[in-house]
């Protein structure tokens, strides 16, 4: 798994975002197929993108994401889905 920051923004929830890539990621891969995930940032914009590697990667990914609080919108453009923070 791969992540990149996409702007200069780190929102307090990044620590968490980190926390999930590192419990998802196979160290060994899981899938030729990269998976594009999109997180944004408390102004609304993306600020970090996610490549995992395979459907394993990316539904671990996309299931941890849900159970820390994100709330997932669906494929657009570039990516396979886009996350935002949605504390209950």
């Amino acid at each position: 798994m791969e992540h990149r920051y996409i702007s200069e923004e780190r929102p307090g929830f990044d620590a968490t975002v980190d926390a999930v890539i590192k419990a998802a990621e196979d160290y060994w891969g899981s899938g030729a197929m990269p998976m594009r995930v999109g997180i944004y940032g408390p102004s609304g914009e993306i600020y970090r993108e996610i490549r995992a590697w395979g459907m394993g990667e990316y539904n671990r990914l996309t299931k941890r994401l849900i159970e820390a609080g994100f709330t997932g919108s669906g494929k657009a453009g570039k990516y396979d889905d886009l996350f935002q923070h949605a504390p209950q």
